[in-house]
């Protein structure tokens, strides 16, 4: 049968993709950096104690710092990056984030008072938005339909690392900063334990940002100039709304007891179980980076459901793994030893995890590629307002407020799975049918 396609054609969906070779780079170099955002992120978990005693603050100000003062500029910022990541070079909306957020994760160690810790913790989530969205946007350019879950799933990876990487490596350093106490630096003056610990993990992004100039910028197949505003990327979303609900929404619900588990879980074992934080760290960081080296089989397992006509496989394998990760974390609290809770805060991981890149992959997959970037920074608003605001301020705001007690923080964590887990499953449900018309639509 001869090929229904001119010859001249050809060429161009040949090329429509950058190499394998290009892309793999690119998937390794935003690896890397993710890995530097989620250290940046959360190495405030392995110092609450020494941060409430200096600045006198409560378990709620904690989770608003952990939460909300990071994620209102994460997500605010999400939709003019999504219009500029549309428009402009994605290379330097990504170099300039990382810039951003590396001195605003540097600055945190020059906090002395709740309110400038909050507004450095602040910068580090608007630099870390233009990050997320860009990324994603450059990701899903690279590689076609049934290999983006798969790259993503690696890319995804990284940052899951760097949470297990901040306690790993982070535990060590944070003990070992606390027994040499605070010391006096030139220009600084002196400062606490934690803030010489902030100063040390924030700084190499200033010379790391300079990698994203490494790869090349994956092309686009539509012109910049139909490119302005959102109103395109939201008649789209509107014709697939159950499917948005659950790419938004339903991740975003997912996503936010994630982030819970991971930041307060060294609490639980502190409060409860006496531990340190240095074998907390090394404990969880192997839990979380063997959970996260298992990442690329949840891709590699939707990308060949997808191949074989499951045009919904994204939003199936997390209703499965989200139904089988629920009874995990509930467990992981209710036995009395902490070497068997971090055996079951290992299955959750390994199971919650698929979510974290199923998400922007779903929305790469079904959206224009002219749409990409918007439809990016508006999945990044949308799961961040969930997420991070609501995940770690959930759990301190029904520990203090509703529990009043600081040693049932486990309780609180079994509350999460029940309130806010659950639910995301149903929407991934509900969002299947929605996907497999987006998914037809876009390959027509």
């Amino acid at each position: 049968m001869s090929n229904p396609l001119p010859k001249t054609e050809q060429p161009a969906a040949a090329t429509a993709y950058p190499s394998p070779l290009m892309g793999w780079l690119t998937v390794a170099i935003l690896f890397l950096l993710y890995i530097l955002s989620l250290t940046d992120r959360n190495i405030m978990a392995l110092m609450v104690t020494p941060i409430k005693r200096d600045l006198g603050l409560s378990d709620f100000q904690i989770s608003l710092l952990q939460g909300p003062a990071f994620a209102f500029l994460f997500c605010l910022c999400a939709i003019p990056l999504g219009m500029a990541l549309d428009r402009f070079s994605r290379r330097v909306v990504l170099y300039i984030s990382v810039t951003i957020w590396s001195l605003s994760a540097a600055s945190c160690g020059l906090a002395g008072s709740f309110a400038l810790l909050a507004l450095a913790r602040a910068g580090v989530g608007a630099g870390e938005s233009g990050f997320g969205t860009g990324s994603y946007s450059i990701v899903g350019d690279s590689f076609p339909p049934h290999r983006v879950s798969l790259a993503m799933s690696v890319f995804i990876m990284g940052g899951v690392m760097g949470a297990g990487i901040v306690f790993l490596v982070g535990g060590p350093i944070v003990a070992a900063a606390m027994k040499a106490g605070p010391s006096v630096w030139p220009v600084f003056g002196l400062l606490q334990p934690w803030q010489k610990v902030f100063l040390m993990t924030g700084a190499p992004g200033l010379l790391l940002a300079f990698l994203v100039f490494v790869f090349r910028e994956p092309p686009r197949r539509k012109a910049a100039a139909s490119t302005a505003g959102y109103g395109e990327a939201w008649a789209f979303m509107r014709r697939y709304k159950a499917l948005f609900a659950a790419n938004f929404i339903g991740f975003g619900l997912a996503y936010a007891v994630t982030i819970g588990f991971q930041l307060w879980t060294p609490a639980y074992l502190t409060r409860v179980h006496g531990w340190e934080p240095a074998r907390i760290g090394v404990v969880i960081g192997i839990a979380q980076i063997a959970a996260a080296a298992l990442m690329p089989l949840h891709g590699s397992i939707v990308d060949a459901l997808y191949r074989r006509g499951r045009k919904d496989a994204h939003l199936l394998w997390c209703l499965a793994t989200v139904l089988l990760a629920a009874p995990c974390g509930i467990a992981a609290f209710l036995v009395g030893n902490p070497w068997v809770t971090i055996g079951f805060y290992w299955l959750f991981m390994m199971l919650i995890l698929s979510t974290a890149s199923m998400g922007p992959a779903t929305a790469q997959i079904v959206t224009p590629q002219h749409l990409r970037g918007r439809v990016s920074a508006i999945y990044v608003l949308a799961t961040g307002l969930i997420a991070m605001a609501g995940g770690p301020a959930f759990v301190g705001l029904v520990t203090d407020k509703v529990l009043g007690n600081e040693k049932l923080v486990g309780m609180s964590l079994i509350i999460s799975v029940l309130c806010i887990l659950l639910p995301s499953a149903l929407l991934f449900a509900l969002g299947r049918g929605s996907m497999r018309r987006a998914v037809a639509a876009n390959a027509a």
